[in-house]
């Protein structure tokens, strides 16, 4: 089966796409399914990759200047020419034009959000869509309260308003077999000279916070401490970044080109990691650095929590001299002990079952549809 997936145009991240998206692709075509996925961009192309075919749809720039109606047209026109047998939406612009086309066309539909679209998604399930997955932060004290299907409650107000109790909560993860402490590069890790490295992921735009770690190192750095910054992202605020960086080590990696391999090279050849972003990829960052054996700090400006083993991780205040105190508190603990936390810290969060259940899904709407008999004067799909 051909699996299509939108991601987000409504607020396009930085990174695209996504690791979770990659991991998912992986898994679909180790599955024997067809991946693809539809992301936004300044010119129309199309990529093959490990993890599936990318497509490209212009908005940015002038296709952006004649509004978002043509955006999810073009979206829609994207998918004709794929011919998908299902499609993933996680996008909020394109969503209702979506499951116009999916209903008119007979194509299983599958709505993904998160917790900042919960609420929007349910009050839009009628448009076509025969399955919601919220798509949600992982509880302090695991999954598996978030993992059962019939989880919801009749009583839960975001099941009440959905139509068939379709609304599914199916937590984030990470790909630990891919985000490994394995992933550690000794080169490149003393290409740096430093006797810390300390690695920063996040979009390089105003939610993503990154100026608070550079602050931070900088402050480490006054106190006569020899620390290098890898910046991960990508983003309109990279040139303003870069300025503010003068006067100390840092370096700027575009992950738009990374693989997921050398995504966790870069997290594993790391010492210690910040994430600063309040965005919903947060805790996803958080995750792929704890998976690779990096302590990693997150901030109380994140919505999502993580339970730290002792040693793995530290959350303080959104503050750099919060956050350079963090610093000095981890690097302090023995290097196989905090490591050995932070991959303890992340193996509850293995993406392999969410991933396992988003193929059966997938599989099950498929042989619904084929059991179905097609409406009167449809043409046979």
């Amino acid at each position: 089966m051909h699996i299509a997936h939108v991601t987000s145009f409504y607020s396009a991240p930085a990174l695209l796409p996504s690791s979770a998206v990659r991991s998912r692709g992986l898994a679909y075509q180790a599955a024997g399914h067809e991946f693809s996925i539809i992301i936004p961009g300044a010119e129309s192309s199309v990529t093959w990759t490990e993890y599936g075919t990318v497509v490209t749809v212009p908005a940015r720039g002038r296709a952006l200047s004649r509004g978002f109606v043509p955006i999810a047209k073009a979206v829609r026109r994207a998918l004709e020419k794929l011919v998908p047998d299902q499609i993933e939406v996680a996008d909020r612009l394109s969503a209702r034009e979506l499951g116009a086309w999916a209903r008119d066309n007979r194509v299983p539909a599958v709505l993904l959000t998160d917790d900042g679209e919960a609420e929007w998604a349910t009050a839009h399930t009628p448009l076509g869509f025969d399955q919601v997955i919220h798509m949600g932060v992982v509880g302090a004290q695991g999954s598996d309260s978030a993992t059962h299907e019939n989880s919801r409650t009749a009583t839960d107000p975001a099941t009440t308003s959905a139509p068939d109790n379709r609304v599914v909560s199916i937590p984030s993860g990470v790909n630990v077999e891919a985000f490994s402490p394995l992933r550690h590069n000794s080169p490149l890790r003393d290409s740096s000279g430093a006797e810390l490295v300390v690695v920063c992921a996040a979009p390089l735009t105003s939610a993503g916070a990154v100026s608070v770690a550079i602050d931070a190192v900088r402050h480490r750095a006054s106190q006569g401490e020899d620390l290098h910054l890898v910046i991960l992202g990508d983003g309109p605020l990279r040139a303003r970044l870069e300025r503010s960086a003068v006067g100390i080590s840092v370096q700027f990696l575009s992950a738009h080109d990374l693989t997921l391999v050398e995504r966790a090279e870069v997290f594993a050849t790391a010492d210690l990691a910040i994430v600063t972003t309040n965005g919903s990829c947060a805790q996803a960052i958080a995750l792929e650095s704890l998976a690779t054996g990096t302590p990693t700090i997150i901030t109380t400006a994140c919505k999502e929590h993580i339970a730290f083993a002792d040693g793995g991780g530290l959350t303080v205040a959104p503050d750099h001299t919060h956050i350079a105190h963090a610093l000095r508190v981890l690097a302090d603990i023995p290097v196989e002990e905090r490591r050995g936390a932070a991959r303890t810290t992340a193996l509850p969060h293995d993406s392999f079952a969410q991933e396992r259940r988003m193929i059966a899904m997938h599989e099950t709407l498929a042989t619904t549809l084929n059991d179905q008999p097609a409406p009167s004067g449809a043409v046979p799909s």
